[in-house]
């Protein structure tokens, strides 16, 4: 029994390697407008990086969603294993038409295949071959507002700026719903969230509001972290529903009650907005602050307090706790000067909480000392703001003694030896059984009684040397100063060429979907393009003094104005939802007006 379990276990993998990769898409051959259907692609291996084509007759509603299913056969002896890979998009139909899904593309082991593409009819909504007409609408019976409402709460209204806030979305009913066919989530404008629960599996419960029985479920949690202090607001959040009515047949016959039909009409709910209000973080500010806001601990450890010279030391700082650890700032240590230090390597291990970020980041940094002696570290200091007590923290570890011992090689050069920096400028004698280790057998160059220095060519030369060197250096200098005036007036001229190489790279990012390198790669041939333009370091461009520099170099108010506001638009873009492709595309080309706007106004800016 024991050699049958072996080979079905060596057979196994056989089966699996031997097994062509599939990759297929589904979805109706034909659909209302304004309806939701799923687009469904199918692999039957792991895969990674599935791109979506551009769908620009469609809105994508949610995903996408995977799944996973798996099954194994045992035939007369012969093992087969089916796996399948579900992912799932939900699309609404946008107008009447025939459409053309492209293929989509993922990788497995590697390489990159192509699912089939799909051919999609949308019809007008109750139009569809096939469908039996309903009733109007009027017929379908009210729905009112107590029956269907959401609501949108927060945990705290007034925190800290970077404070972490729980926004949580319910949904209240006493209608029998069928589903969802379109949301609209808020902006989160000066806010940075993150999905601390999604809207896939929603667990009802029942709640007794005002002596009316109500279906409740938790659509989505988010935790949200303001950026910005003031009356901050949230906009509403709006959801469509699919509401199942019944309809009774008008009639005075009783066994036609027996026939009654239903029909799905839609529910558009808007929730209240949100006002939290947002404190600045007390001033002055520690020179060494962190940037965290929550609740910290901190431990500080090395491999070794007992090493020898040129042996690697690791110098470990765990943070952990709770708040907006991911802008964690790594902490400041300050070393021995006869220690060689290498960047830190970063970790975290991180999870989202209704308190903020939980969990640990991890420094690991090498030190190697260079020279025997006793050293101490410096206690590590690590400033974060606890907003319990309203005050700011200091946490202050132990100072680390470290013994470092010579090495062998070392060790051969003499029984004893200096400890500390001196070390470096000492050597060791060693014995060589010789009394006499070199004897000078070059000619003495004697020189005659009575001669001096002063008035000699040596003496002569020793003047003008010196100012030849000076007058020499001074010409290169000044040669070097037209040279770098040359390259900012070239910089200049050609910072109107350069930026549209780079909008290029955000072009092609459009066109391949990929929203987050596209908003990237714009921002940063805008920001490019002020910063030749200007001869000003990207280091030392702000929002701030971007408008005082173009307008007092002669640009028009209108087109500072939409230059700030497409890069504003570009920073938030990764927190909203993705935009449609006409709008992405529109933004593009607003950046490529802005430009040549710009370039007019700027054309006499002189390096």
């Amino acid at each position: 029994m024991k050699s049958y379990l072996l080979f079905i276990l060596l057979l196994f993998p056989l089966t699996l390697t031997a097994q062509n990769v599939e990759f297929n898409a589904s979805a109706p051959g034909s659909v209302e407008e304004g309806r939701r259907f799923q687009l469904v692609y199918k692999v039957n291996k792991p895969g990674n990086n599935l791109r979506a084509p551009e769908l620009e007759n469609f809105q994508i509603l949610m995903g996408p969603t995977t799944s996973q299913r798996s099954q194994v056969q045992i035939i007369n002896g012969k093992v087969s294993r089916e796996e399948e890979y579900t992912y799932t998009y939900i699309l609404k139909a946008n107008a009447q038409g025939t459409f053309t899904i492209p293929p989509a593309t993922i990788e497995v082991d590697g390489k990159k295949y192509e699912s089939n593409s799909l051919k999609i009819t949308v019809v007008e909504a109750g139009k569809e071959p096939g469908q039996t007409p309903g009733v109007t609408e009027n017929q379908s019976g009210a729905i009112g507002d107590d029956d269907l409402f959401i609501t949108m709460r927060a945990n705290k209204t007034s925190v800290y700026q970077d404070q972490p806030v729980l926004l949580t979305t319910k949904i209240f009913t006493r209608v029998n719903l069928e589903g969802i066919s379109d949301i609209q989530h808020p902006t989160f404008r000066n806010f940075i969230a993150e999905d601390l629960t999604g809207s896939e599996n929603i667990e009802w419960s029942l709640e007794n509001i005002n002596g009316k029985t109500y279906r409740v479920g938790t659509y989505n949690q988010k935790i949200v972290y303001p950026q910005t202090s003031g009356q901050m607001k949230i906009d509403p959040i709006s959801i469509e529903f699919l509401v199942r009515i019944r309809q009774t047949r008008q009639s005075n016959n009783i066994f036609d009650n027996f026939f009654d039909t239903h029909r799905t009409v839609r529910r558009t709910v808007i929730s209240d907005g949100v006002t939290i209000n947002v404190k600045p973080l007390p001033t002055p500010k520690p020179n060494n602050f962190s940037g965290v806001v929550g609740k910290l601990d901190m431990d500080v450890s090395v491999s070794s307090n007992q090493v020898k010279v040129n042996d690697g030391i690791t110098l470990k700082t765990v943070i952990s706790g709770t708040g907006n650890l991911k802008i964690a700032d790594s902490p400041s240590l300050n070393f021995p000067p006869d220690f060689d230090v290498f960047d830190p390597n970063t970790s975290s291990n991180l999870s989202i909480t209704s308190n903020g970020n939980k969990g640990s980041k991890t420094y690991e940094q090498l030190i190697i000392p260079r020279h025997p002696g006793t050293y101490e570290i410096p206690p590590v200091e690590y400033v974060y703001f606890d907003p319990s007590i309203e005050q700011y923290r200091t946490l202050r570890s132990q100072k680390i003694a470290i013994q470092v011992e010579s090495n062998g090689e070392m060790a051969a050069t003499g029984s004893q030896q200096p400890s500390g920096p001196a070390a470096a400028n000492r050597e060791g004698i060693k014995f060589v059984g010789k009394d006499i280790r070199y004897i000078k057998t070059d000619k003495n160059n004697l020189q005659p009684i009575n001669t001096f220095f002063f008035g000699s060519w040596k003496f002569v030369l020793g003047y003008l040397i010196p100012l030849v060197l000076f007058i020499i250096i001074w010409l290169v200098y000044r040669q070097k100063i037209k040279e770098n005036a040359n390259i900012s007036l070239k910089k200049t001229r050609q910072a109107n060429k350069v930026a549209r190489k780079r909008l290029k790279k955000a072009a092609h990012h459009l066109k391949s979907g990929n929203n987050e390198a596209f908003y990237e790669e714009l921002s940063k041939g805008l920001w490019g393009y002020i910063s030749d333009k200007l001869v000003i370091p990207l280091s030392d461009l702000s929002t701030d003094n971007i408008r005082q520099e173009l307008e007092s170099n002669g640009a028009q108010t209108d087109n500072t104005e939409k230059l700030l506001e497409i890069l504003d638009t570009c920073e938030y873009a990764r927190y909203a939802p993705a935009g449609e492709p006409a709008k992405k595309e529109g933004l593009y080309q607003e950046s490529i007006d802005v430009i040549s706007k710009l370039e007019n106004n700027l054309k006499g800016k002189k390096a």
